[in-house]
This record gives structure tokens, C-alpha cells and sequence, in this order.
């Protein structure tokens, strides 16, 4: 329910709007009203400017009150200055100017008239590095009031008056006034626009190797070196610095550090050279060791990063160097610090395009995300996140922009670490281990791109002369910027297409499985599919020809799949189904004489592919698939095929059980008879050998006889050439002797012929008795001597001596000698 009376106490006002004619009241208390049906609370707006019904709570308000040392801005004040009258309902004036504003010093109480609007603002005490912005909005009322001022001395001083001009920016310095309420015409501007931030500004104070920049409306700067307070002109603003205030730090330089500058004006050194405007300087440590940023100069920055550092190029890495003036790619190999000069040298990133860095390093997402931001969209961003990352987790991809902002503020701290001991000028000795600078190395993207070939796998590296080189891992290789890696395509899918190929520059040349299945129609026309895992092997012989042959894979199951086709053709279903693993792999590791003696010259031990020295090894078969309808045919086929054999193998079992039995049965009969049988076997066998025995011996006893008769028969035959050839030996002895006997005799003959005469003359008186006596005698001793010669060989030929001796003296002049001496010789 609505209350009817407004009650208000000291220090209270509220707003009550007359909706018959549109006057707004101001209720000032101590004081009670009763409102009526037509009276309405109402709350000034200061926004909108509007009146807005409201309850009682929200209807009153309390006085704009300012205390000593503050001050009131007042929004449409009265020209007269009247306010409005306590206890009583006042009406707007007349004399109420609408736009104008007014500054109030402290201390003062009073209410507002309906539109009017006050801010209270704590007066402004300033330190010596201390200032105040303000802005002149009325200049006239500014040069005839003069404000509240007070000197850093605290005295109360009026200040001289000035010809003011609308717009005009004042800087109140805090060595200069120490308290200052502005007077009217003048505002204090707040920190960025907002009240609630302040109005007091703190000057930069500068220390040792501490510089800033005040930047002019005119566009010309100024550098303040420490140590010193600076403040602002009214026209200058200072130059953020990259850690978000105005101080710079002076630069540090090394041998393996340098800035590089233009130059912007002309100016001349001490030493009196001259710099021309837009001649670019390298300045490093053997120049100048500590640097101050001088007018003249224009610090060129890459990426917010004004130190040009050494780059470590460890021993087995390298970094691309471009002469920016010639074009030329230079690459530098470590060990070695490098400071390339940025005027003509600039270190090139070799960009790998996102299909290089999938087919030189698969599935390394890092190289691909890194290679993709090497544009200057992603470096911007880079720089960006570069300064949230120094209170976050710092990711892949922002924590190398970040480790160049934490080296130069790593330098600042070491600068104001120095700054603080010469200004102490004391010696300070910790307690605790200090550890050693270190340095983290990290070339992976930076530098060379370089390629980790895996065991098993090689590359073909080639250049854009033409050249080209096979290397095989392990080993890591250094691409120049001007080498690539030959790309292969692998087609991919079962059955293999080239539908989906995957792209590679990595060739697998050991233990590489490729699987595919193959579709072959079988003779009787039933379609199969065939699972097949074959395992590859490249020849080191061929290492030159890895490549000939883009797609491998491809080439490799065409032609087993070609080959396999024609072989399956041969076969029936049943044939195929029964044997296709030993089939499928004669055909894929080429069992055929031809290729065997082939493959023994060669020494490949499986299909060799002469294009590429590639050569299938091994082939595993893992599966066939048949038509549904033909798979159920030949399993119902199996099944019965099954079935019987199973029933076979029943009978056959029960066969053999009955003819065990019997066999059984059979031997035990067979055992009895053969048991008589071999005692009358061995009784006759007994006999028989008997038999034998005494045959055996009969028949050696004839051998014998046979042998000794043949013996002697063969000895006859040998006595009787022995014989003829002795008698055919004695017979020339015996000639011989003859003739030589002849030859004596007849010489005896002519001695006895002439003793004879001689002798005859003598012996007519011998009777022919003596004569043949003699002759008798003579003829006997010849006898006997050829009888003793020949006896033996008589004997030989089983003839008498005396036949033997008369046959062979037959026809000479002793023939008859053995019918003489024949009694004589038989009695011997």
C-alpha cells in the first residue's frame, strides 16, 4: 500500500511530481508532506536525464555534501547561487543555468534542485613525483578564479593569473604544488576516463641504465636517461615499454649480441663521422658495450625482439643463411656461434608445406603444427599469446616466442640487480649454492631440416641439379634448402586400388608385408576370394633401381594377382578348395623350375621383380571365401564327406577287431602246426643237411679228382711245351754240338785217318776180333752216355729209354746202336 505522507529528516531531500501540470518539487527536511492523489515520487536520473517513478525508499536523498579539502562539481547551478530552502517545498528557478558547471571548494552541505547533478572529489595532494592532467573547459572563470593551491612548501598560495584557452591541457607537478583543487573552468581528468581509478599520476623515475620516451603531438620524441624524475609536457605521452610501463632499460651488448638501427635524421659521432639519413647500422660489443636509444636512431625490431643474438649451432646441426642482397643460400655447420649481420644476412626457415611434413614425419602432429606457423598471421598470433604464456602452462607452440621475452626480462633483472649494488656500493655474499648460467639448445625447427631414417626403411634423396642418392637407416640426414625426398605412393584397401593411396617418401626394403585379396574364378566358373600376406624384401644389390617403380604395392599385387588368375583357371572347385594354399603360394613365391634356376643364379630366394630389386619372400594364405551357395555346396560335400569317413573309420575299426580275432585265433593254430612242422622240418632239415654234407663232400671229393685230373692234364700240356720247347732248345744244342763234334771229328777223322794209315800198316798183323772189340767198347760208352741224357725225357713221354734213344739216332751213323746194347741196357 502506497504511503501518503512523505517524511523527511535533516540532510534529506526527495523529488514529488505534480502530474496535473508537470511540476516537479523539491522536499527539503526537516519536514512532512502529505501527498496527494496527483502527486507522484519521481528519481533524477543522471544518465538519461529523466525523471523515473520510484518507491519511497528510492525517492529520498541525501544532501551533496563536500568536506574540508574536497570539493563539488555542480552540473546547471544557479546564477544567483541560490539553493534550495530548508523545511520548505521549493520550485525550480528561474535563474537555473542549464549546461554550466561549477566547482565548490569544501566544506558545504546543501540539496539539489530538480535537474541539477554534483559530484563530490577529494582534493588532489601530490607527491614530488606526482602530477595531475588537466583540462581548461572555461577559460574566462578559469583566469578570474584562481582555485586552492598550495605549494610543496605547504604555504596557501593565489596563483598568478593566465590567459587560459578552452581545451588547453595543464600538467600540475607535484614538485611544484603539493595540494590543488582547480577552480572553476578547470577539470581534473581521471585515470583513463574513470573516476573510480583516480586522478593522481605518478611520474617515471629513472635510475642507472634507465631511459624513456616521451612521444610529442608533433611527432617528435624525447629521451630522458636516468637518473631523473620525468614529467610529462602537456603535448607528450610516454612510450609504453614491451613490460607494460615507461621505463626502458639500456641495451647490453656482447661479441654474440647486436642491435640493428636506421638512421632516421643526420647526425655526426663524436669523432666526427657523419651518418646520412637512411644508412642502417649493426651495432654489437665491439662497438658500443652498453647502448642508449639516441633521436636519431630507429631501433628495427623483428617480431618485438630488438637483440639480435648469437645462434649455437652444435657440432652435426646446421642453420640456412640467405644473402638478402644476392639471393644465395648459404648453410653454416656447427660447432659454432654465429651473429649473422641483418643488414645482408637473414637466417631462412626452410617452410615444409603440410604434405612434406606428413610424408617426412608421419604422425609427428608438433612438426606439422610448426610448419604451419610460419606465416606472418600465425607469428602475430604467436606474439600475441607470448605474453599470456608467461602466467599459464606454456604449450609447444607459444613456448618459443615466450623464451625470447624471458631472456631480454632475464636481462633487465640482472640490470637491476647491478643498479642496486652500485647504488648501495656495498659487497653482498649469500649463503647458498649459486648454480652456473645455463643454456637451453633447442635447433629442432630452427635449423637444418633434417630426416631420422628408421631401421629397415630408406630415403632417396634428391636434388634440384638432378643428382640423387638412396640412403638407408639408421641415420639421420642434413637436407640442403635446394633437396627434397622423392615421394612414393602405396595403394592401400583390400583388395589393393588407387582409389585411397597413401603417400610416403619412407621405403620399408626389410620384412615390408603387404596383404591383399585377391578375386580368381576357378575353371568350373566359381568365384573365390583369396586372403593373402605376402613378405617383401628389397635386394641392397638393386638400391639404385628401390625407386623405379612409384607404386610398389600396386606392381606387386597386379602382377601375383595376374599370375594367380591363370593358375586358378586350371582348377576345379573342389581341386581348388581342397589344395589353394600350396597353389597360392607357388604362384607368389614362384616354385617353377625356370624361376628356380633363375633365382639360384641370382641367389633371391622367392619372386624376384628385376624393375625394382624387390622380391617376395614369404607368402602367408589366410583365408578363402567361396559364394554363399557354393560355400554350402562344398560344406555339405565336407560334411558328408565327413560323415562317411567317420562311418568308415567305424567299420574299418570294427574290421579290424574281427580280423585281430581271427588273426589271433589263426596264429595261435598257425603257432601249433608251425610247431610240428618245424620239428619235422628240423628233423628233416637234419637229413637233408646230412645229405648235403656228405653230398657236399662227394661232390668237393670229384672237385678233387676233376681238379687233379685237369691239373695234371694242364701240366702235361705244360710239360709238353715246356718239353718241346726244351727238345726244340736241346735240339740246337745237340745240332750244335753235332756240327762242332762233326766238325772234331772230322778232324779226329783225319788225324786217325792218317794215324790209321799210319796205324793200318801197323795192324795188319791185329786179328778183326781186337778190332771189334775195341769198336764194341767204344760204341758202348756213347751208348750209355746218350742213355743217361735221355732216360728222363723217355720217361716224360712214357716211352723206354732204348726206343726213344733208336728214334732219335735214326738216319745217323749210331742208328742200330740200341739193338746191340739192347740186352746190356735193359739189364741196367
Amino acid at each position: 500500500m502506497m504511503q501518503k505522507d512523505l517524511v523527511l529528516s535533516i540532510n534529506e531531500y526527495a523529488y514529488v511530481l505534480d502530474r496535473t501540470k508537470g511540476n516537479v518539487l523539491c522536499h527539503v527536511g526537516p519536514t512532512k508532506t502529505s501527498l496527494s492523489q496527483s502527486d507522484e515520487l519521481v528519481r533524477f536520473e543522471p544518465k538519461s536525464k529523466k525523471f523515473r517513478p520510484c518507491g519511497y525508499n528510492e525517492a529520498i536523498s541525501l544532501f551533496a555534501s563536500a568536506p574540508e579539502n574536497w570539493y563539488l562539481v555542480l552540473k546547471n547551478p544557479t546564477k544567483s547561487g541560490r539553493r534550495p530552502t530548508a523545511g520548505t517545498s521549493n520550485n525550480l528557478p528561474e535563474d537555473i543555468e542549464i549546461g554550466r558547471k561549477i566547482n565548490i571548494p569544501g566544506p558545504v552541505s546543501f540539496a539539489l534542485y530538480p535537474g541539477q547533478m554534483a559530484k563530490v572529489v577529494k582534493g588532489h595532494a601530490l607527491r614530488t613525483n606526482q602530477y595531475l592532467l588537466a583540462r581548461v573547459y572555461d577559460a574566462a572563470r578559469a583566469s578570474v578564479e584562481g582555485g586552492q593551491v598550495i605549494d610543496a612548501d605547504g604555504n596557501v598560495v593565489v596563483p598568478e593569473k593566465k590567459d587560459y584557452v578552452n581545451g588547453q591541457i595543464l600538467v600540475i607537478k607535484g614538485t611544484d604544488i603539493s595540494f590543488y583543487i582547480p577552480p572553476t573552468g578547470i577539470e581534473v581528468i581521471p585515470l583513463q576516463n574513470d573516476d573510480a581509478l583516480g586522478y593522481i599520476r605518478d611520474a617515471v623515475t629513472l635510475e642507472r641504465l634507465e631511459y624513456c620516451i616521451l612521444k610529442d603531438e608533433d611527432g617528435n620524441k624525447r629521451y630522458v636517461h636516468g637518473p631523473e624524475v620525468v614529467f610529462p609536457e602537456p603535448t607528450e605521452s610516454f612510450v609504453t615499454s614491451p613490460k607494460g610501463g615507461f621505463i626502458f632499460r639500456a641495451i647490453e651488448l656482447s661479441k654474440i649480441s647486436g642491435i640493428y638501427v636506421k638512421v632516421i635524421a643526420e647526425y655526426a659521432d663524436d669523432d666526427g663521422t657523419v651518418h646520412p639519413v637512411g644508412e642502417e647500422l649493426f651495432i654489437t660489443g665491439d662497438n658500443q658495450m652498453i647502448y642508449y636509444p639516441r633521436p636519431e636512431h630507429a631501433i628495427i625490431n623483428y617480431d618485438e625482439k630488438i637483440l639480435h643474438h648469437a645462434i649455437a649451432i652444435p657440432d652435426g646441426e646446421g642453420i640456412y643463411v640467405m644473402n638478402r642482397m644476392n639471393g644465395e643460400i648459404k648453410t653454416v655447420r656447427g660447432p659454432a656461434m654465429y651473429l649473422p649481420d641483418p643488414r645482408v644476412e637473414v637466417v631462412v626457415k626452410r617452410k615444409l608445406s603440410q604434405r612434406e611434413c606428413n610424408l617426412w614425419y608421419p604422425g609427428n602432429q608438433t612438426a606439422l603444427a610448426y610448419n604451419a606457423g610460419l606465416t606472418e598471421k600465425s607469428l602475430e598470433k604467436a606474439i600475441a599469446k607470448s605474453v599470456k604464456a608467461a602466467t599459464a602452462n606454456l604449450d609447444s607452440s607459444t613456448a618459443t616466442a615466450y623464451s625470447v621475452t624471458n631472456s631480454v626480462n632475464n636481462i633487465n633483472r640482472e640490470f637491476q640487480t647491478l643498479a642496486y649494488l652500485e647504488s648501495n656500493a656495498g659487497i653482498s655474499r649469500g649463503t647458498s649454492y649459486t648454480k652456473p648460467r645455463t643454456i637451453t639448445l633447442d635447433n629442432k625447427y630452427d635449423g637444418v631440416v633434417s630426416v631420422d631414417v628408421w631401421t629397415g626403411y630408406a630415403v632417396n634423396v634428391v636434388s634440384k641439379n638432378g643428382t640423387r642418392k638412396v640412403v638407408r637407416g639408421p641415420q639421420t640426414i642434413l637436407l640442403d634448402y635446394d633437396q627434397t625426398l622423392e615421394e612414393l605412393q602405396l595403394s592401400t584397401g583390400k583388395p589393393k586400388t588407387t582409389d585411397k593411396v597413401e603417400h610416403t617418401v619412407f621405403l620399408r626394403y626389410e620384412n615390408n608385408k603387404v596383404s591383399d585379396i585377391i578375386s580368381v574364378e576357378t575353371k568350373d566358373f566359381v568365384e573365390c576370394s583369396v586372403k593373402v600376406s605376402y613378405c617383401v624384401d628389397f635386394d641392397p644389390a638393386y638400391m639404385d633401381s628401390w625407386f623405379s617403380v612409384d607404386n610398389y604395392v600396386k606392381y606387386l599385387c597386379d602382377r601375383i594377382r595376374s599370375l594367380l588368375k591363370r593358375e586358378v583357371k586350371k582348377h576345379t572347385i573342389e581341386d581348388f578348395y581342397q589344395n589353394y594354399s600350396d597353389i597360392v603360394r607357388n604362384i607368389a613365391i614362384d616354385y617353377s623350375e625356370n624361376t628356380t634356376s633363375e633365382k639360384a643364379s641370382n641367389r633371391h630366394e622367392g619372386r624376384f621383380f628385376r624393375e625394382n630389386g624387390m622380391f617376395v619372400k614369404d607368402c602367408e594364405v589366410l583365408s578363402l571365401t567361396v559364394e554363399s551357395e557354393i560355400a554350402e555346396i562344398l560344406e555339405s560335400h565336407q560334411r558328408d564327406m565327413v560323415e562317411k569317413s567317420l562311418e568308415l573309420s567305424d567299420a574299418e575299426a570294427r574290421v579290424k577287431v574281427a580280423e585281430a580275432l581271427f588273426d589271433a585265433e589263426k596264429k595261435e593254430n598257425e603257432l601249433a602246426s608251425t610247431k610240428l612242422i618245424n620239428r619235422m622240418n628240423l628233423q628233416g632239415e637234419e637229413a637233408r643237411r646230412k645229405l648235403e654234407i656228405q653230398a657236399e663232400v662227394n661232390r668237393k671229393q670229384e672237385a678233387e679228382k676233376q681238379a687233379a685230373k685237369q691239373a695234371e692234364k694242364d701240366m702235361q700240356v705244360l710239360i709238353d711245351a715246356i718239353h718241346e720247347a726244351e727238345m726244340t732248345r736241346k735240339q740246337k744244342e745237340t745240332d750244335a754240338n753235332i756240327a762242332e763234334k762233326q766238325a772234331l771229328a772230322d778232324i779226329e777223322k783225319a788225324k786217325q785217318e792218317a794215324y790209321a794209315k799210319t796205324v793200318a800198316d801197323v795192324m795188319k798183323s791185329i786179328q778183326p776180333d781186337l778190332v771189334a772189340a775195341i769198336q764194341a767198347q767204344s760204341d758202348s760208352k756213347v751208348f750209355n752216355s746218350i742213355a743217361t741224357g735221355i732216360a728222363p725225357y723217355a720217361i716224360g713221354n712214357g716211352e723206354s729209354a732204348a726206343e726213344f734213344v733208336d728214334r732219335l739216332l735214326h738216319g745217323t751213323t749210331l742208328e742200330g746202336i740200341v739193338n746191340k746194347f739192347a740186352p746190356n741196357s735193359n739189364n741196367n
